[in-house]
């Protein structure tokens, strides 16, 4: 075996070892609960505006029924993705996933 070919042998070894220490760190963190939140829409009312609230009443939301849902996690968007009813059951369809901004 030539030196280059122990050297790119021991980097393989190094990058699997990291590899499996990384795999059991997150192990850590994968039984953590989270609160996920299917997000409809959202609007501002004033006090008076939510006090006049009644039965019946309807809550104008600033998005189309065509523009999905967001899915959050933390207040911070995971997915997009689409209303579905399953016999008597409501879900939602992810439709594309959101990487989010590292700040």
């Amino acid at each position: 075996m030539s030196k280059l070919e122990k050297v790119t042998e021991e980097k393989r070894r190094i990058l699997q070892a990291t590899n499996k220490m990384e795999l059991e760190t997150w192990r850590n963190f994968l039984d953590i609960p989270l609160t996920l939140t299917v997000e409809l829409g959202r609007v501002k009312m004033t006090v008076e505006k939510i006090l006049d609230l009644q039965l019946d009443s309807v809550i104008a939301l600033k998005r189309s029924s065509a523009e999905g849902v967001d899915v959050m996690v933390n207040n911070q968007c995971l997915a997009h993705g689409e209303i579905l009813t399953i016999e008597d059951r409501t879900g939602v369809r992810i439709n594309e996933i959101v990487i989010p901004k590292i700040k």
